[in-house]
């Protein structure tokens, strides 16, 4: 019977270089900028809150835009301390998905109600929804003794934003610190915008995503 020294001592291990001369794709860091892609993974909650010491209720809208292989034909540049700035194809962004910030739209009191109206404060939701190619239907209406122009935002659904096609605008997001005690940035959707040529997907989850 052997002994686990023996064993051990007749145990083989091999290095064997490859012959695969292709080197690990270099890690390309996402910028500020332009992304065409598809909104994925919508979430919508309804929260009452106080804003400006007004009581305030909105729906608020949480996707994320999968960057689209249309992405491919756009450049951009990356600016890293030390370096001279370089330019990359989009192709290197296809597949990821950016956080977009959440989208309010904040709602209109009736009877019984306590919260306040903040139609002002719905120019992102409007512009949100011409990014998606809604139309606004406008009216007049008597508001505080005074007849106004208002645009009547559409009550948009989950299932009809899923895959969805937008320009999506990335900017930076909050830094958080890694286990090294380095800042690293963040991106975000800041705000979407319509892309003219793009193809709503048929699929709804990101997992059914052609890429």
């Amino acid at each position: 019977m052997s002994t686990m020294t023996e064993t051990l001592h007749n145990e083989e291990a091999l290095f064997i270089p490859s012959e695969d001369t292709e080197t690990r794709d270099e890690y390309v860091p996402m910028v500020e900028g332009e992304y065409v892609g598809h909104i994925t993974e919508t979430r919508t909650l309804t929260r009452e809150f106080t804003k400006d010491n007004r009581p305030m209720k909105a729906r608020i809208f949480n996707f994320k835009v999968t960057i689209a292989p249309e992405n491919s034909t756009n450049n951009y540049t990356i600016h890293r301390n030390g370096h001279d700035p370089r330019t990359v194809t989009g192709e290197h962004y296809v597949g990821k998905t950016v956080v977009a910030d959440g989208v309010f739209r904040f709602l209109e009191p009736i009877d019984g109600d306590e919260f306040e109206s903040n139609a002002e404060g719905n120019k992102r939701y409007l512009m949100f929804c011409q990014s998606l190619g809604l139309e606004i239907p406008t009216e007049e209406r008597t508001i505080n003794g005074k007849t106004v122009k208002v645009q009547l935002l559409p009550d948009v659904k989950e299932d009809d934003l899923d895959g969805t096609p937008v320009v999506a605008v990335v900017g930076r997001g909050q830094d958080w610190t890694d286990d090294h005690g380095k800042n690293r940035p963040s991106w975000r959707v800041k705000f979407t915008k319509r892309w003219e040529d793009g193809k709503k997907l048929a699929t709804t989850t990101t997992n059914d995503l052609p890429f």
